[in-house]
């Protein structure tokens, strides 16, 4: 059986929709964290951090701000979501951010949330692949060998552009996602091409 570790906004609902459809066998491992069993095979999800923080924002934005559908969900995320309004405003003030007084949905739970204790025991064969957002499709059929017809978009836009100040915050406030990403490539997991567009 496969665990499959769900980071959020990366894209696992559609691989659980695939491998359902492939009928293979898998569990979920998603909002909490990942602990290393070394009779288990691992199929991981990720996408670039800074990416994956600002679709974040936005999802939990449309969520609870615009879509009004999960307002009170979670104490206290209505009112900083409504408070920085956008991702960027909240890079450019990210270290005057408390995460664990303003918590906001899969923005809290990062990447190295998931993943960065569990890298220090993982071995390699433990891993059969790692999906990325930014290249699922091509994922997919090297890992399953089938083409994937299945991804699409999330029916909502959003501004992924940050200032220069903003990219430069997050760069260094998801310092251990990236830590985890440079992991995964010494120890052969990701292509020259993956870690290159994983650590922008």
């Amino acid at each position: 059986m496969i665990t499959l570790v769900h980071i959020g906004k990366c894209g696992g609902e559609s691989i659980k929709t695939i491998l359902k459809n492939l009928n293979i066998t898998f569990e979920t491992i998603h909002i909490k964290e990942c602990i290393f069993n070394s009779n288990k095979k691992y199929l991981i999800m990720l996408r670039n951090p800074i990416n994956r923080f600002i679709s974040a924002f936005y999802w939990r934005y449309k969520l609870v701000i615009n879509d009004k559908l999960q307002s009170d969900r979670f104490k206290g995320e209505k009112e900083i979501l409504e408070y920085y309004k956008s991702a960027n405003n909240l890079a450019e003030n990210i270290f005057n951010f408390d995460i664990n007084k303003s918590y906001i949905h899969h923005i809290k739970e990062d990447i190295y949330f998931y993943i960065g204790e569990f890298l220090k025991n993982c071995k390699k064969e433990n891993i059969i692949g790692i999906i990325t957002t930014e290249t699922i499709n091509n994922d997919i059929l090297k890992i399953f060998n089938i083409h994937n017809t299945i991804h699409k978009n999330k029916s909502y836009s959003y501004d992924k552009n940050l200032s220069t100040i903003g990219y430069n915050n997050l760069k260094k406030y998801l310092a251990k996602d990236y830590e985890c990403i440079s992991k995964l490539y010494d120890i052969g997991l990701l292509s020259e091409e993956k870690y290159n567009f994983l650590s922008i």
